[in-house]
């Protein structure tokens, strides 16, 4: 299954932040967990942490931890304009938290925003550039002291949701790509299954402390109608209280559950597994049989419930269609459903009661879908068209419609959002309508229309590489859109001469591009003969 690629989502994480509180008023000094995976903002919950009778560290062990939420800040409010920084903050700081946890190696909340921190720098690619490590590695590193944070509390639900999520961020990066290698599938694959593991029992915690809040709730309701007979408190006491309320003091608190937390695990949860369709191959055993079963319970049961009063409606609705057609996607491919079943669970997944108008997400999501959908096709074609009983034409005429589809889609969202990916994307579905006019498919309408396909394929790559240009976060988005945009010239021209010289002098950074478009059929494979 190609990489989907026209949108850059948001990841959600769960964070501490730090607030004073005086006698007068309350200051919310920071805010955590908006990091960069998903394109879904995560409320964050709060923590007030201090060196109150409340807390789990000692005086001189919060005036570490404080002074590294600090340097966060710093790299934070520099991230946006000077990454490099921004990226020597974020060092500084886990460099302080590494300090402190010598001196206090059970505190978790050192650890913990230790372990926090290191996963932040990786959701941010220009950060993330400036250090020396690859992805991977960096997010082995934020793997490794996120267990070290979830050893010291194992059953605290924010390090449980945090650690699933770096191991879902490790399993992407690994499988990156049309051609990851076997053994990192089956690495991303074990990394998933934990990470699925980690979510339900970061579940299992939320509603037991939800169900303890409710009941905490109804209890204080109920209080309200019982008589204060409680005895004056005397001078001495009166003065004590006093005095405490005069200085500033910090004190641990934890939100209590809600609804939209026990949504949010739920949700990515979901999405993990989405991930993890993607990743099977071939059916081995009861693999997808099992994600039917765990996703049915977790839709039907789970979802269903945390959804009753929440407002979130549209957003449970597009993550049960991107999964439902991620399982499709490899149901088919597996043989387990037919061509006319995928086609049913797509039209399903993505129906008129599901309005996408307003949301780019929504919308590049559809898009991967029906391209998912053509490449599924364009890989069994001569299974289909010899055990389903329909002929090539039909199933090139299939596959126009979703590209169609896709385009009109990608189209809107570029409307909403003029992002580099999008127009890259564009253009792909460009490429990918032109390839349908040419020998074995044939495409009438395609051929017809070929100067005018790769035209419009060029403009829109050239329109992401204007875009990526004014963007210094967008650099591999700049490389890939000149790369496409050049090769989709030379097929303009009908010069696969000069195109196969292009490739011969090209770098190894952009031979690897350029096998990513033969790999998502956007390049013929004669055309990468030379490489």
């Amino acid at each position: 299954m190609p990489k989907q690629r026209s949108f850059v989502k948001e990841n959600r994480t769960r964070g501490r932040q730090r607030t004073q509180v005086s006698s007068t008023e309350v200051f919310f000094v920071s805010r955590w967990g908006l990091i960069l995976r998903r394109l879904r903002r995560r409320q964050t919950n709060t923590w007030l942490v201090g060196s109150h009778a409340l807390l789990e560290q000692p005086r001189t062990a919060l005036k570490d931890d404080i002074a590294g939420v600090d340097l966060e800040e710093a790299g934070e409010k520099w991230r946006a304009g000077d990454a490099i920084k921004s990226a020597r903050f974020f060092l500084k700081a886990i460099e302080n938290y590494d300090t402190a946890l010598r001196k206090f190696p059970n505190s978790f909340d050192i650890a913990y925003n230790r372990a926090r921190v290191q996963y932040q720098i990786t959701q941010h690619p220009t950060i993330a550039a400036q250090l020396p490590d690859s992805l991977p590695d960096l997010l082995r590193s934020a793997l490794e002291s996120h267990r070290r944070a979830l050893h010291l509390q194992q059953e605290n639900a924010d390090a449980l949701f945090n650690t699933a999520q770096v191991l879902t961020s490790l399993a992407e990066a690994l499988t990156e790509g049309s051609r990851s290698s076997p053994e990192r599938r089956a690495e991303g694959l074990k990394l998933l299954e934990e990470a699925i593991e980690l979510f339900q029992r970061c579940l299992t915690v939320q509603e037991f402390q939800y169900s303890e809040s409710q009941a905490q709730g109804e209890m204080v309701d109920s209080d309200h109608n019982v008589p204060n007979d409680e005895a004056p408190m005397d001078e001495s006491a009166s003065a004590c209280t006093s005095k405490a309320r005069e200085e500033e003091q910090w004190a641990s608190i934890v939100e209590p559950v809600t609804k939209d937390s026990l949504l949010d695990t739920a949700l990515a949860q979901l999405e993990t597994l989405t991930i993890l369709c993607g990743l099977i191959t071939s059916e081995s055993g009861s693999g997808l049989a099992w994600i039917e079963e765990y996703s049915t319970n977790l839709l039907r049961e789970k979802v269903s419930a945390y959804t009753e009063g929440v407002d979130r409606q549209r957003e449970v609705a597009l993550a049960r269609a991107s999964f439902i057609c991620a399982l499709s996607d490899t149901s088919f491919r597996t043989t387990r459903i037919t061509l006319y079943t995928y086609m049913q669970e797509l039209g399903s997944a993505f129906s008129e009661a599901l309005d996408l108008s307003d949301t780019a997400e929504g919308l590049c999501t559809k898009a991967d879908a029906f391209i998912a959908f053509n490449s599924a096709i364009a890989e069994t074609i001569t299974s289909i068209t010899t055990s389903e009983q329909i002929n090539l034409p039909q199933v090139t005429s299939l596959r126009w419609k979703a590209l169609t589809t896709a385009l009109d889609c990608l189209t809107a969202a570029s409307k909403l959002r003029n992002e580099p990916k999008i127009h890259i994307a564009r253009g792909d579905v460009e490429l990918l309508r032109y390839h349908l006019g040419e020998s074995p498919n044939d495409l009438e309408l395609a051929r017809k229309n070929t100067s005018t396909l790769l035209k419009n394929a060029q403009v829109y790559y050239r329109g992401a590489n204007t875009l990526a240009k004014s963007n210094s976060s967008c650099m591999e988005e700049e490389r890939e859109s000149i790369l496409k945009e050049t090769a989709a010239a030379f097929l303009a021209k009908q010069d696969l001469d000069g195109l196969h010289q292009w490739i011969k002098t090209s770098s190894v950074e952009h031979r690897v591009v350029l096998e990513e478009m033969e790999a998502d059929g956007l390049i013929r494979a004669e055309a990468l003969g030379t490489l």
